[in-house]
């Protein structure tokens, strides 16, 4: 499709006039550039006539040359396509139900802080970002502005953005622009918007459609901010979806965008790159989506996320980056990932599992989301291992997320105590009356963080700090214990013997600790001061932020010693244990 600019430059009796093509595709992008000089009267009459002639000439020439650069950079796909090695995720901001309601009621400051942040704990660099057609068909102008101001919010962060058009998932009625819809508890994903809505999945809508995907790429199809397009995702095998997703790929290359348009699932014929989602831990599968076109490229827009009884994994962010991490050390291509699905624990609802009923209890943790509404992280461990990967920086003191062999208990770095020790399925398993320690006896203050699956009703099974001389019985040591069973949540100490401190009623909140389910446990201590912070919740629910225990140990503290996990009459499972300084905690100073 040729596009040919008049550039007509006027004298004192003179026209130059400059034919070029410069939006052409590649193949057909003009060789040759004819000048049609008109005389309109007399010959030229100066030196001065002369010369601006000539500058105009090169004005326009170079002009031409420029465009004519900028078309040769028309994406194509390649084997090692701009997402490949980056980590992101899908974003709405905490306070939207939808991609309809980020956009109307788009809140720049919000939207700053919670992508600073991201850049903070995680190093993200790029964001999967939903549009949606309402927003376009309402009020295009202010849509249109919204999605500038959000680039320049992603670029001050060093953050690329793809964008995606179309979505088959979820409420495909019932969305309207003027109707904000509250979050319904329980129900994953219960306000999000497919797109279109089905009283527009009409035929003679699709030129909407086709204005709604091209003047938004339109501004941006040479702009370096913008990482990707994507026309949709997961649609559906309705003739209207699938006539849908080839028309859109077909209008979007039409502009000869210099970045890649991709679209679900896998491969196609409609995609630049593979576009790959996986929600499980069988990494084999990984591997095959990684390597299905590799004249292509791929990368996991949806890649993974936490755990959901009884599967110990869905495919969590640690394991993702372990995965990436063994597949680079071996040489392996590395797709880019957007882990956890999203972003922020908001009100989409997607801290639910698929079809959770509606008024189901919250989750002891969150299936999905990287950060809570106030931007810090869900897990110190997540973030330690994903900021390793995209930063190769670390703070941890102590990490061990029990992927790499060799099992317990001759595990580097840690001391078995008791019978029987086993690692499965990525996790670390101790049978009743276990413990194991790890780390400096020097450390003093520090933050220290785990999650704890009980596999029976009774029993407790938690984490030990500032651990010292430890022994072969359970309360053989001096030091620092938490742990929770089913109902309670306790903190004592141990000098060869069991001293209660403090404990938590777990049956006051709304999450209920079960056997087979993970629950998440945070110990900061900072001189005698021990913060306790156990299952944190959603705000609406939770205004505490997860913080159940502070107590000053005012009767001969234990200033300084290891970590360690321990076992209490159940069976239990552990996984991504992290030692970070006292300074690394959010709040610290408060």
């Amino acid at each position: 499709m040729f596009d040919y600019r008049d550039c007509t430059v006027k004298t004192d009796g003179f026209i130059i006039r400059v034919l070029a093509s410069p939006i052409g595709p590649p193949e057909k992008t003009t060789q040759e550039m004819p000048l049609m000089f008109s005389r309109l009267d007399g010959s030229l009459r100066s030196s001065w006539h002369r010369l601006f002639v000539l500058l105009a000439v090169a004005f326009v020439f170079d002009w031409a040359y420029r465009h004519q650069a900028v078309a040769d950079e028309v994406f194509q796909p390649n084997p090692n396509p701009p997402t490949d090695g980056r980590v992101g995720s899908n974003y709405t901001p905490a306070y939207a139900v939808n991609q309809v309601q980020f956009w109307h009621d788009f809140r720049p400051e919000v939207v700053n802080k919670e992508l600073a942040a991201a850049v903070k704990h995680f190093g993200i660099s790029t964001l999967r970002v939903y549009l949606h057609n309402i927003n376009f068909s309402e009020e295009e102008d202010v849509f249109l502005v919204n999605i500038e101001s959000f680039l320049k919010i992603c670029d001050r962060h060093g953050i690329k953005p793809g964008f995606t058009f179309f979505d088959d998932c979820h409420r495909h009625k019932g969305i309207y622009l003027d109707q904000p819809t509250e979050p319904i508890k329980g129900y994953h994903n219960g306000r999000w918007a497919a797109c279109p809505q089905d009283r527009d999945r009409k035929e003679e809508h699709l030129a909407k459609f086709k204005a709604y995907i091209q003047d938004v790429i339109r501004p941006y199809r040479e702009d370096s901010r913008v990482l990707w397009w994507e026309i949709f995702n997961e649609p559906g095998r309705s003739e209207f979806s699938q006539r849908l997703r080839k028309q859109g790929y077909a209008w979007a290359k039409e502009l000869q965008p210099t970045q890649p348009v991709i679209c679900c699932w896998d491969d196609s014929p409609e995609t630049d790159i593979v576009n790959a989602h996986n929600y499980s831990a069988k990494f084999a599968r990984w591997d095959h989506q990684a390597e299905l076109n590799r004249a292509k490229g791929c990368v996991f827009t949806e890649a993974g996320t936490r755990w959901y009884a009884p599967r110990v994994s869905n495919g969590e962010p640690c394991e993702v980056i372990h995965w990436l991490t063994t597949r680079k050390k071996a040489g392996k291509y590395v797709p880019g990932v957007y882990l956890c699905w999203e972003l922020m624990v908001g009100n989409s609802n997607c801290r639910w599992y698929w079809g959770t009923k509606h008024g189901t209890p919250e989750p002891t943790v969150p299936w999905c989301g990287l950060m809570w509404p106030d931007a810090t992280p869900v897990s110190l461990a997540e973030a330690e291992a994903i900021r390793r990967w995209t930063t190769g920086k670390s703070q941890a003191m102590f990490f061990d997320d029990f992927q790499a062999v060799p099992l317990p208990p001759t595990r580097p770095g840690w001391k078995a105590y008791g019978e029987s020790v086993a690692m499965g399925s990525n996790v670390l398993t101790l049978t009743p009356g276990m413990k194991m320690i790890a780390g400096d006896p020097e450390w003093e203050d520090y933050v220290l963080e785990a999650v704890v699956m009980l596999q029976g009703e009774s029993g407790n099974a938690g984490l030990v700090f500032r651990a010292n001389d430890p022994g072969e019985g359970h309360d053989e040591m001096r030091g620092y214990y938490v742990g929770l069973d089913t109902k309670k949540l306790y903190l004592g100490k141990m000098n060869n013997d069991w001293q209660p401190l403090a404990t938590f009623d777990l049956a006051k909140l709304d999450c209920k600790v079960v056997p087979g389910v993970w629950n998440q446990i945070r110990v900061a201590v900072k001189g005698p001061r021990i913060r306790v912070w156990c299952n944190r919740m959603h705000p609406s629910v939770d205004a505490t932020r997860g913080l159940r225990i502070d107590y000053t140990d005012k009767q001969d503290p234990i200033h300084a010693g290891r970590i360690g996990v321990r076992t209490l009459g159940v069976e239990a499972m552990f996984d991504n244990v992290v030692v970070l300084p006292i300074a690394a905690l959010p709040g610290v100073a408060e």
